[in-house]
């Protein structure tokens, strides 16, 4: 699985590809030398800065065009990341918009070499390609906030994280700092940036690991803060939509050392509040840092978790306490979607091989 939007080009301003386009053409015009006299010269060498200038110009607006993907295609969680991230309308808005202008270069392209060709004064030739130049470098200008948006629009998204929307997927939850990107590196392979102060997960961090031949998922969401979901930030956004639209299963983690810089009162009303918009998921209740957590502390988070009828398991995801009891757990629930996704991925490959054959 990749970024959809990974090949999604920079976009020039329409004074960057306005320079672009115009110098091209020069160049390719002093390198023509046609035959034929001083008219005919004079037409060969301005159609060639038109269709130059307008074959420089449509690649690079085709380009953000076919490179693109269409956001109502995207799979679910992509299509709501993008709703968070940019503005969809507006998304949409600009790529029709650079649609429009390549549709209508191309119509100016070919009006004014029609008008050269039957033109015999090379200084009515040279105001008819001075005409096609001042015409595409408006279109481009009346399209620049177009292009701009569009720019800023891929400097995000092109940072959207990539997911395996097939594999089971375990969502690491719970506020900032309590231990969510170290157990992500503890349970997989990957490198997360883990620092000793809140708010330092930017993202959604993505790892994997494999158990008796079978793939599974885990992503560490950004710190989810104790206020309404209409008031979370882009950032705990991301996290929500990890929660909705990746999770199988759902680790939520408490840290009742309260190093995490959150009291447990407070830890114990976000898990309320998620365990309420999320309870159709299963969730797996981890008591994180009991290596160094008070015990009555401990003691009073389990009995919290049990009022609500689940059972939770202590762990340090630091020294590696209690970590093989979570994994078991968290296998128990995905391990049949796993199996299940093996079995298609056995069978895709067995009728490619019978197709080869």
């Amino acid at each position: 699985m990749k970024n959809p939007f990974e090949k999604m080009p920079t976009v020039l301003t329409a004074d960057e590809l306005i320079d672009k386009a115009f110098r091209r053409a020069e160049r390719a015009a002093s390198a023509y030398n046609p035959p034929g006299g001083k008219v005919a010269k004079a037409r060969q060498r301005e159609e060639l800065r038109v269709r130059t200038v307008s074959n420089v110009v449509r690649d690079n607006l085709r380009k953000i065009l076919d490179r693109t993907p269409g956001v109502s295609t995207l799979p679910k969680f992509y299509q709501e990341l993008v709703d968070t991230l940019v503005d969809r309308d507006q998304f949409h808005k600009s790529l029709a918009r650079v649609n429009w202008a390549v549709k209508t270069i191309r119509n100016l392209e070919q009006r004014h070499v029609e008008k050269i060709r039957f033109e015999r004064d090379p200084k009515e030739i040279a105001k008819l390609r001075r005409a096609f130049y001042g015409r595409v470098a408006d279109i481009l200008h009346e399209i620049d906030d177009d292009l701009r948006y569009l720019n800023q629009a891929r400097n995000v998204l092109k940072e959207l994280p990539v997911v395996d929307l097939e594999l089971p997927t375990v969502v690491i939850a719970g506020h900032p700092n309590v231990g969510k990107s170290t157990l992500l590196r503890a349970l997989t392979n990957a490198r997360p940036e883990v620092a000793s102060y809140p708010f330092t997960t930017k993202g959604i961090n993505v790892g994997q690991f494999e158990e008796h031949y079978l793939k599974y998922q885990v992503i560490d969401t950004p710190g989810l803060l104790d206020r309404p979901l209409s008031e979370r930030n882009e950032v705990e956004k991301q996290a929500i939509l990890a929660l909705k639209h990746l999770g199988d299963v759902i680790v939520y983690i408490f840290d009742p050392s309260e190093y995490c810089g959150f009291p447990i009162e407070e830890q114990m009303h976000l898990f309320e509040e998620i365990l309420r918009e999320f309870g159709e998921f299963p969730f797996i209740v981890a008591i994180n840092k009991v290596d160094i957590a008070d015990e009555e502390k401990v003691k009073a988070v389990e009995e919290f978790v049990r009022s609500t009828g689940l059972e939770p398991v202590k762990i340090s995801a630091l020294t590696g306490e209690g970590l093989e009891e979570l994994k078991k757990r968290v296998i128990e629930i995905v391990e049949p979607k796993a199996r299940e996704l093996a079995k298609k991925i056995m069978e895709k490959e067995l009728s490619k091989f019978r197709g080869e054959l």
